[in-house]
């Protein structure tokens, strides 16, 4: 195995755990993501609350 192509698979091994890494965290966000949004919706249903959203929105 000659330098070049020994940097080339260092080169894919380092870019694949870093889409594992990316593919993980986009896992753990959607399912906090979901998570705050049945949160949201029990609130306004069962308690009855009007939520603002526009102090999220940058104006």
């Amino acid at each position: 195995m000659n330098e070049k192509q020994a940097k080339r698979l260092k080169r894919i091994k380092a870019s694949t755990e870093v889409n594992e890494q990316y593919i993980e965290q986009h896992k753990r966000m959607s399912h906090e993501r979901h998570q705050r949004s049945r949160q949201q919706v029990k609130s306004e249903v069962y308690e009855n609350k009007n939520i603002n959203y526009r102090k999220h929105f940058k104006m």
